[in-house]
């Protein structure tokens, strides 16, 4: 068994890219503090607190614009491709 089969048993579908994304999120995010944990003089540097806050806030913006759900955005499509035909059908022909 192959570490990817041994993840598609234990759910239907996984992993999805929601799932991957959470997985690397939460992961960077131990990373980051472990590594506080580990040398403590990161606490006070300045640059370290801006770029790890950065990563952390971005991942997280990143996350929620990816629960978007796909299936309403389609039919949302769907309605504004089906209105914008009824209106094209609605124009006389030329000449």
């Amino acid at each position: 068994m192959t570490f990817w089969e041994f993840l598609h048993r234990l759910g239907p579908g996984y992993p999805s890219a929601r799932g991957w994304y959470a997985v690397g999120l939460f992961t960077l995010t131990l990373v980051i503090l472990g590594m506080i944990a580990a040398f403590p003089e990161l606490r006070r540097d300045e640059f370290f607190k801006s770029i790890s806050t950065a990563i952390v806030v971005t991942g997280y913006i990143g996350f929620a614009v990816g629960l978007r759900d796909p299936a309403k955005d389609r039919e949302q499509i769907g309605t504004l491709l089906s209105g914008l035909n009824a209106a094209v059908d609605r124009i006389p022909p030329r000449g």
